[in-house]
């Protein structure tokens, strides 16, 4: 069945079924190297963020990691190394290894301990200037800081936490540094609150933030104009943080689905890019939220 033909259903609850998360686990698998982890590219050694967008889309798909043994070891052998690294490498260690049911005691209080090291003197996690131009989003690390705290049962200082996100709210109703609100600091900013148990601060106004940024993506879209899947991501999740809806669910599925390549990943474009697992994550992630596929994590 073309992508047309599945699309053409899109109002039913739930348009791709087993045939589509098969294929794309497929493509998953495909890059499951020999040292237990994953890597888009399919040469040693594997990725750890890679490995983590591995794992999450099989969950979102439903189908069991192959070898989650040794994914386990991967990750594991890292940890007994020391060779975890910063925010980021404990996240993607604790998700995956919790995501498998394979996160011992020592890992969470090693998690613990080293987390609370990196707290800034605002209330946030990681490092408040001099940010990688690669890094999305200046509260990327602290949402990864809080859901590792929560993962593995510690104590914290959630105001503290809530107080330095909404320091990062500006007057359009989104977030961001320097007053320039983003899709992926709002993203982040209303995901940390929902993982705290908190309301937005201004609920109203982020979600007029949204729908306006989501009013633009749908006259691009509508325009011809090339899109990229991360922001689509960014939009559709932010909205879901708030418990509401996308307006425009049948051209975010048209679009996702048209940034599937024949192997069964997604790039970031419909028609440029090359698929990797980082997309496909994103991919499955919003079909998910929209409705167009079941979903099971």
């Amino acid at each position: 069945m073309s992508h047309t033909d599945l699309l053409s259903e899109y109002e039913a609850p739930y348009i791709l079924g087993s045939s589509f998360r098969r294929k794309v686990a497929e493509y998953i698998e495909r890059c499951h190297l020999e040292d237990g982890g994953y890597f888009f590219a399919r040469v040693p050694p594997s990725n750890g963020l890679d490995t983590y967008f591995a794992v999450r889309s099989l969950f979102i798909l439903g189908v069991k990691p192959e070898r989650p043994e040794a994914i386990a070891s991967f990750f594991l052998n890292d940890v007994a190394e020391g060779m975890l690294g910063g925010i980021t490498g404990i996240f993607i260690t604790v998700e995956v290894l919790n995501e498998l049911g394979r996160l011992p005691d020592d890992v969470r209080s090693y998690a613990w301990q080293q987390i609370m090291l990196r707290q800034n003197k605002a209330g946030g996690f990681g490092a408040l200037d001099n940010i990688y131009i690669e890094v999305p989003s200046e509260l990327e690390e602290t949402y990864r800081a809080a859901r590792i705290l929560r993962t593995v049962g510690a104590d914290f200082d959630e105001r503290r936490i809530a107080d330095f996100v909404s320091s990062k709210l500006n007057l359009d109703g989104g977030y961001g540094r320097e007053g320039r609100s983003t899709l992926a600091s709002t993203y982040y900013a209303t995901a940390i609150y929902r993982l705290l148990g908190t309301n937005a601060p201004t609920h109203t106004d982020t979600l007029k933030y949204l729908r306006e940024a989501e009013e633009r993506w749908r006259a691009s879209f509508d325009g011809g104009r090339v899109n990229f899947i991360e922001d689509l991501y960014w939009l559709v999740g932010s909205l879901d943080n708030l418990g509401e809806k996308c307006n425009f669910r049948d051209r975010a599925i048209r679009f996702v689905m048209a940034c599937q390549r024949v192997n069964g990943g997604f790039a970031r474009a419909t028609i440029m890019g090359i698929p990797n697992l980082e997309y496909t994550f994103y991919a499955l992630s919003i079909l998910s939220e929209v409705g167009a596929l079941q979903r099971f994590s």
